[in-house]
């Protein structure tokens, strides 16, 4: 027929190459995509989030405006420093806190160019908050930035339940990976198979369906 004269006869490679062109990208093309995210902001600040009743997260950034002038103040005290620190602050009943009126707090000695850690406060239903800085030889504390004020909550099964802001344990690990948490005080190979067991308990247990499935029914 005449109408047939011009038709074309695709090969199955061209067909393959012409439907590429209108299918979704992969779910491994979206986790493997590299996302450029500026490594730093020029502010000074460190965020502390809850975890869970034992446990906080928490990340900064300090310039080399700040920490040259800390160290000059140093300096002129006629101190030494030391080394860099997060002091942890359990300020539960404090009002108005300032740095000098917490209950008690701990230190953790920072190594290397850590820029986030991951805190044991070993105590649910507290108040914290959370400073960077320098520590001289002599004992005195010098403050970098300090943190937002955090809650950890108690213990056990809550009595009000708000599905709207619940985090299942495999969200909140792929927030804690984005914002650089898996490489707090080990390497990147050490964190990956610490996270790998820890899912595989999970799903074993049968705790990731049982809390989504939770979830699920509080939405409804």
């Amino acid at each position: 027929m005449a109408g047939n004269k011009n038709k074309k006869t695709l090969t199955q490679e061209q067909i393959q190459h012409e439907a590429t062109k209108f299918s979704q990208p992969s779910m491994e093309e979206h986790l493997t995509r590299h996302i450029n995210l500026p490594t730093t902001y020029g502010k000074d600040r460190i965020i502390a989030m809850v975890r869970d009743p034992w446990w906080v997260f928490t990340y900064w950034e300090i310039t080399p405006q700040n920490e040259n002038s800390v160290r000059e103040k140093i300096r002129q005290a006629g101190q030494n420093f030391d080394r860099s620190v997060l002091r942890i602050y359990d300020i539960t009943g404090v009002v108005n806190f300032d740095g000098s009126n917490a209950n008690n707090y701990f230190d953790i000695s920072l190594e290397n160019l850590a820029r986030n850690w991951y805190i044991d406060v070993g105590a649910p239903q507290r108040r914290w908050c959370i400073e960077i800085g320098m520590l001289t030889k002599e004992g005195s504390f010098y403050t970098l930035a300090r943190s937002n004020i955090i809650s950890t909550p108690r213990f056990g099964m809550s009595d009000v339940l708000d599905a709207e802001w619940m985090l299942s344990d495999e969200e909140y690990y792929w927030l804690f990976g984005v914002s650089g948490g898996f490489g707090i005080g080990k390497s990147s190979m050490e964190m990956k198979e610490l996270f790998k067991k820890r899912l595989e308990e999970w799903i074993s247990s049968g705790a990731i369906f049982s809390l989504s499935s939770h979830i699920l029914q509080q939405k409804r």
